[in-house]
């Protein structure tokens, strides 16, 4: 069954380039998720802390310049969070 507030979540374009960056790749930072997806980095921002909140994203290290990084973690999520991302990747 489809949540309503997660699949609006899920389903935005700018969270769904940031999930499928980090689906695609080692955990990233802020920064270096923002030039992946050509986002302001105050939009990245905003998207990662969105994904944070609903547990699509977690925080797994800090760099020395203290910027943390982010992996995607869909396995605790219904398949079709993955499909979504899969189908925005294609």
């Amino acid at each position: 069954m489809t949540s309503p507030r997660l699949d609006a979540i899920v389903r935005h374009d700018g969270r769904l380039n940031v999930l499928c960056c980090l689906v695609d790749s080692e955990p990233l930072s802020a920064p270096q998720l923002a030039a992946k997806v050509r986002e302001p980095l105050r939009v990245a921002r905003h998207q990662i802390n969105v994904l944070d909140t609903f547990g699509l994203v977690e925080r797994v290290a800090s760099l020395d310049d203290g910027e943390l990084l982010y992996a995607a973690t869909l396995d605790t999520h219904p398949e079709w969070v993955r499909e979504a991302v899969d189908q925005h990747r294609a």
